[in-house]
């Protein structure tokens, strides 16, 4: 079972970072960080600010229950890999039946009146209510007797 063991625990394995220069060389861009330079004339001061901006925050996401919810995901979730494709194909699931009765459940309400059960439970109701239908055959008997009567 070779392919179960990592390729960072292998001692064959040189990683792509190793083969560059030292770590203490490196120059890596500060994301995130801005900085303001601005100039009062009056007071003639320069001020320099270098740091990075607050993270806008809004209501919501200021809630401790909501942070503790993303700490949880963050911390017992994604770092779990079965947990994380389990949550994302719960999500995926949860999308499709959410979009699936908002859509076709407003197909079915809006047209109830056009489903089978409706159409068998009017059918069952006429056939209860229907009529008495007038036998058209006995009527046309006799006026044909006496057209042949008239006849002769």
């Amino acid at each position: 079972m070779p392919h179960l063991i990592s390729n960072l625990v292998e001692k064959s394995y040189t990683p792509s970072t190793a083969r560059l220069a030292p770590k203490n060389l490196w120059s890596r861009p500060a994301l995130g960080k801005h900085s303001i330079l601005c100039f009062d004339p009056e007071s003639l001061i320069l001020c320099v600010s270098i740091g990075r901006k607050p993270a806008k925050t809004t209501f919501f996401s200021r809630d401790p229950t909501i942070k503790a919810t993303w700490r949880f995901i963050r911390c017992w979730i994604c770092h779990n890999h079965k947990l994380y494709y389990t949550y994302v194909l719960l999500c995926g699931f949860l999308a499709y039946q959410f979009w699936w009765y908002t859509c076709v459940g407003y197909y079915r309400r809006r047209n109830h009146h056009r489903s089978l059960p409706v159409a068998i439970q009017r059918e069952k109701e006429w056939q209860l209510n229907k009529p008495k239908e007038e036998e058209y055959d006995e009527e046309e008997a006799p006026a044909a007797e006496a057209a042949a009567a008239d006849e002769e």
